[in-house]
């Protein structure tokens, strides 16, 4: 009998995401089929290369849940119940959580596949040394986005597992099986988190390397940039402080001047392209179109139009807490912004992206609507990932930390110019800085107090953008910080089940604690 098995089997079974056994997969005896067959041209690999990008869009990825239930998670979002969508997620109900593990190993595949392909590529004319290290740089880029991703979403940070529950981190593939008999005998076991980031720090390191275009006014596709600011996120989550100072120089150096001002702050969102962005997601063309249902427009707001609640749209499933709403400057509002009203806001610029929705859908609530079709189309919104505000927080919290995860000094510790960066954070945030917030930042003195203003500030920045569990996760396990969130960060539900499959295939791993 002859068998085949097709492209997206192939990564399918090497990462062991295929309940069935091998013999109800068709296989050709061909033993390298994507090598041979796959990359016979420069489209080709670039045509790759745009579906790994693709996989970013993915509602369970960056299409929604990263950024959706990670406002719900957290105490940022509450769930209206106008659809019955992520109800679950801002209850934190067990089992109700993340499930981006087989995208991003799919991606990963893909991208180990293309990585191999490379150096065998037999074109003409011949790939130049430029070729090869802006799609491999491009690759080792998406690789460790993913890889940070899955170890943010499925394990403990480093250094803050808890006792007894920690399991460590996830599957380290960098070279993905093309044969049944590699796949079936590929059974990784779990590697420690350190590893993960290990691994995460040397693709960017390589990454870095070979990139050499800076962040263009279109960063739908991997910079340098792009890499220096996504080492610097990594290092933050590792306490890395030394190195994250280091990189957020190197971006803010060049790209800091990028800062919105106040002024043109809700401009920024309305462009199609945010100005801000090192690293963002594009929704090309209507074949992208995320719908009504789930997209980030719909979920987060019913109007089709910013100001205007006569046309509805989406259903406005999460919304703003209370405490995201009083921390973003409104008075005079009912729980969770129910009827919309409010008498008043500060002169904070980020509160005018939440406004009063439709009561189309029942009851009115003060709606998120950073999302709103600025392609020209409901529900097909780009999606920044990586922005030069993430850039400057990240700098200002590594600043203001003394001691690196390893005990190391921090030789970029200097609590002036950690309280210099918020301070030029928030006098492009708020209209009238010196009137409403110089005096209290003057007394930014101690560290304790800038890293506490730096995760506010986090909050009031990335709201409904996705930060605020994460941020809750890499700091409460840590004595005398934390923030304030729906479960305790030893409950077994701050991290999700790894998909049964996985399991039941691989006899080397091992469920997360409490499933």
């Amino acid at each position: 009998m002859k068998y085949k098995l097709n492209y997206f089997s192939f990564f399918a079974l090497a990462i062991l995401l295929f309940t069935s056994c091998a013999k109800q997969i068709e296989i050709e005896p061909r033993q390298s089929i994507l090598t041979e067959t796959a990359f016979s041209s420069r489209d080709n690999v670039n045509a790759a290369i745009t579906g790994v990008y693709s996989r970013l869009k993915n509602l369970r990825y960056y299409g929604r849940d990263m950024l959706a239930v990670a406002e719900a998670l957290s105490e940022n979002g509450f769930a209206t119940n106008k659809s019955g969508r992520l109800v679950n997620e801002a209850a934190n109900v067990a089992g109700a959580h993340f499930g981006s593990y087989q995208v991003c190993y799919y991606a990963i595949a893909e991208i180990n596949n293309i990585l191999s392909a490379i150096p065998k590529l037999q074109l003409v004319p011949a790939v130049t040394t430029a070729e090869r290290n802006n799609w491999e740089g491009q690759l080792l880029f998406l690789r460790a986005l993913m890889y940070h991703d899955l170890a943010r979403v499925y394990c403990y940070e480093p250094g803050l597992g808890v006792a007894g529950q920690d399991r460590g981190g996830l599957p380290i593939i960098l070279n993905t099986p093309l044969t049944t008999d590699g796949a079936l005998a590929n059974t990784p076991a779990r590697p420690t988190v350190d590893s993960m980031y290990s691994r995460i720090y040397r693709d960017l390191d390589s990454a870095i390397v070979k990139l050499t275009n800076p962040a263009s006014l279109a960063p739908a596709t991997a910079s340098l940039a792009a890499a220096q600011a996504l080492y610097a996120r990594v290092a933050l989550y590792n306490r890395d402080y030394t190195r994250a100072v280091n990189m957020s120089n190197l971006v803010l150096t060049t790209f800091g001047s990028r800062l919105s001002s106040a002024a043109n702050y809700v401009g920024s969102w309305t462009s199609q392209v945010h100005p801000e962005s090192l690293f963002e997601i594009r929704f090309a063309n209507q074949t992208e179109n995320l719908g009504v249902n789930e997209s980030l427009q719909t979920t987060y707001t019913t109007l089709r139009d910013r100001g205007n609640t006569a046309i509805v749209q989406g259903f406005g499933d999460l919304v703003s807490t209370t405490t995201l709403l009083q921390q973003l400057g409104f008075a005079g509002i009912a729980a969770n912004g129910s009827g919309g009203a409010f008498s008043s806001r500060t002169d904070d610029a980020r509160n005018i992206l939440f406004e009063t929705g439709s009561t189309a859908r029942g009851t009115a609530r003060i709606e998120c609507t950073k999302f709103i079709g600025k392609n020209g189309f409901p529900n097909l919104d780009n999606i920044p990932l990586i922005r030069v505000s993430e850039v400057l927080l990240t700098r200002a919290e590594a600043r203001a930390n003394a001691t690196n995860r390893d005990g190391s000094t921090n030789t970029n510790f200097n609590l002036t110019q950690a309280a210099a960066d918020l301070v030029l954070l928030k006098q492009n945030r708020y209209l009238s800085y010196t009137t409403s917030q110089a005096t209290a930042d003057a007394s930014l003195t101690t560290s304790t107090a800038i890293i506490n203003e730096t995760l506010r500030q986090r909050r009031l920045e990335f709201a409904m953008e996705g930060f605020r569990w994460f941020d809750f996760k890499r700091t409460n396990g840590l004595t005398g910080t934390g923030l304030s969130t729906k479960i305790i960060y030893t409950d077994f539900r701050l991290l999700p089940a790894l998909p049964q499959r996985e399991l039941d295939n691989n006899p080397n791993m091992i469920q997360n604690f409490g499933y």
